[in-house]
């Protein structure tokens, strides 16, 4: 067999490939060509959380459609469903949205399609929350945590307020990753990907050493109904709309207000750009009101 006719053979056998894609559904799509995709280009808890979101995306009848058949209209009236269903936010449609997006991008480079219709779909308008702690809220919930049933809360809360590391990774923190008061994160544990120090300080190392002498686990936390104590706390500090992940945007103010620029405040954040920190500083007048207190002209 020569060149040409090898070329000719591999023309044929895309052309049937093609064609068999032609009446591939969105449903099949996504469960035999981009979730193993997915399964091998993601670390496993990212590919786990896309995994929930995905099988939420295929109870919807939609799915069952032509891949090539799937209009903006379709995508409109799922982002719709999945509001009345779930009562989820506009950020959490995006969500959706951007997973979508990627779907059909990824089938177009798979020659399955050649259009994309979640690309022209509205994209929902997001509140970036600002909600973060006063220091007498700060105090009033310490007291709180102090005072609840559940031993690790104070403790937990307190490493939120002074490392600003999330939820995730102050419950699975190993007491072996701590040398001279430095906390290491590896890859596997950020969403960049990149390992990051954690700086601890004095007052806070005082405070897990008196914890951690009660146990040897390699874990510092065994993490039980930790959310359900928090919220106790909260009602018994008299705070309201706050969630836990607000201690990292506490975090992030408190050192902004204590004259910590930015970069250095993105940086103990592990965030990958400027902007990203900025959604967590609260918009408030403070840094207008600390720059007239320095004029003085009488």
């Amino acid at each position: 067999m020569d060149s040409l006719e090898v070329l000719q053979q591999i023309n044929i056998l895309s052309s049937a490939i093609l064609s068999n894609f032609n009446h591939i559904t969105l449903k099949e799509y996504i469960n035999s060509h981009y979730i193993p995709f997915q399964k091998n280009a993601k670390k496993e808890k990212n590919f786990n959380k896309l995994l929930g979101k995905l099988n939420i995306i295929l109870h919807y009848e939609f799915v069952n459609k032509n891949i090539t058949d799937v209009t903006e209209n379709d995508i409109v009236n799922f982002f719709n469903l999945l509001k009345n269903d779930r009562n989820i936010k506009q950020a959490t449609q995006n969500r959706y949205r951007s997973l979508l997006n990627h779907i059909f991008n990824t089938a177009i480079k798979d020659k399955v399609v050649n259009y994309n219709p979640a690309k022209h779909t509205k994209k929902f308008k997001e509140v970036n929350r600002d909600r973060a702690l006063n220091n007498s809220e700060i105090k009033a919930l310490l007291e709180a945590c102090k005072q609840s049933k559940n031993e690790e809360l104070y403790y937990i809360v307190l490493v939120a307020l002074y490392t600003g590391m999330r939820y995730s990774n102050i419950i699975h923190m190993k007491r072996s990753n701590i040398k001279n008061n430095v906390y290491q994160l590896d890859g596997s544990e950020t969403k960049s990907g990149k390992s990051q120090l954690i700086y601890l300080h004095q007052d806070l190392m005082n405070e897990l050493n008196k914890y951690m002498h009660k146990n040897n686990d390699t874990y510092i936390f065994r993490y039980n109904y930790i959310k359900r104590a928090f919220r106790t706390a909260l009602k018994k500090a008299g705070i309201e709309n706050f969630r836990f992940h607000d201690l990292r945007r506490t975090f992030a103010n408190t050192l902004l207000y204590n004259n910590v620029n930015i970069v250095t405040i993105s940086n103990m954040l592990g965030h990958s750009s400027i902007m990203m920190t900025q959604k967590y500083l609260a918009n408030d007048s403070k840094k207008e009101l600390d720059a007239i207190n320095k004029l003085c002209f009488i």
